[in-house]
């Protein structure tokens, strides 16, 4: 094969190597971008929680204002 030839091989192959790359790094990032989703739902379920959480507090303040009451 000649210079011309060698060089041209070697150009289309550095192309098709690059473009996989690409491919593979979309993909990859694409699964990646996808698992947001759960964080989101994780978030959704703290909130939950948390406004649980502060309503037993506040039920908690009237239990213990009742029982101040009672003890006076």
């Amino acid at each position: 094969m000649d210079t011309y030839t060698k060089t041209l091989l070697t150009i289309i192959t550095v192309c098709v190597v690059v473009v996989t790359l690409l491919l593979l790094g979309s993909l990859i990032f694409k699964e990646h971008e996808d698992d947001y989703s759960d964080v989101e739902e994780f978030h959704e379920k703290l909130e939950y929680i948390i406004h649980r959480i502060d309503g037993a507090e506040e039920r908690f303040e009237q239990i213990e204002l009742t029982l101040d009451k009672l003890a006076q």
